[in-house]
């Protein structure tokens, strides 16, 4: 299984500025929806950055099922979650998940069957290690009327950013037009991205896959 990794290196006084704005180094990840309906984008991890960090994960996934209400500034709640793959159909039906035959190749879908009281939203979720922290949070999420299935494919594009957004799964009302946009195959698996301080952004540089320990002391050996 493909591991995903981005290296970040942020020079020192940046660093301070930023943790002193309470600004957090912001990741938003892609995924398209079978209903091709609109969705805010969601969090996915946020945290505060230092010199030097980094960020993995696989190609392991869950669904969830979260009552919590759509607007941005709400960090979503999974109220339900259920480890997933591709080609399975998941039924959620009085408040659980049951995985099944029924889906499609290469596609998460899920089922809304529950006729419990109260609206829900769906979506996947996935692990990822920051700086060898450990969190899994939402990656997207869409209002589904019961007796609705929707459809989920995640891609391995992320948008690196600044916000103000301290928690992981929270809706947002866009992603900046600034945002660093890393595109990731399982052929390049990672990259590094610096930071500009002129202009608070992030741009991506080229570099091999690498663990958190080797990048410390690739730096320290350049200095």
């Amino acid at each position: 299984m493909t591991q995903y990794q981005l290296n970040f290196t942020i020079p020192a006084a940046s660093v301070a500025q930023i943790n002193a704005a309470n600004q957090f180094v912001t990741l938003v990840k892609s995924v398209n929806n079978g209903q091709g309906a609109s969705t805010l984008p969601v969090a996915w991890v946020s945290f505060s950055p230092l010199t030097v960090d980094t960020v993995t994960w696989t190609e392991n996934y869950s669904v969830y099922a979260s009552s919590t209400q759509l607007q941005a500034g709400a960090t979503i709640v999974m109220s339900s979650t259920q480890a997933a793959q591709t080609g399975m159909l998941y039924t959620f039906e009085n408040g659980v998940f049951t995985g099944g035959p029924g889906g499609v190749s290469n596609i998460f879908e899920v089922s809304n069957q529950n006729m419990l009281s109260g609206s829900f939203n769906f979506g996947l979720a996935q692990q990822a290690t920051i700086n060898g922290v450990v969190t899994t949070a939402p990656l997207n999420s869409i209002a589904v009327l019961y007796n609705e299935d929707v459809t989920f494919t995640p891609i391995e594009t992320i948008s690196v950013f600044l916000s103000g957004y301290q928690n992981n799964g929270v809706v947002m009302s866009s992603v900046t037009s600034q945002a660093c946009v890393v595109e990731l195959t399982s052929a390049a698996p990672s990259a590094s991205l610096s930071f500009n301080a002129s202009n608070n952004t992030f741009y991506q540089n080229t570099a091999a896959l690498m663990s958190h320990q080797d990048l410390v002391e690739k730096l320290s050996l350049a200095e």
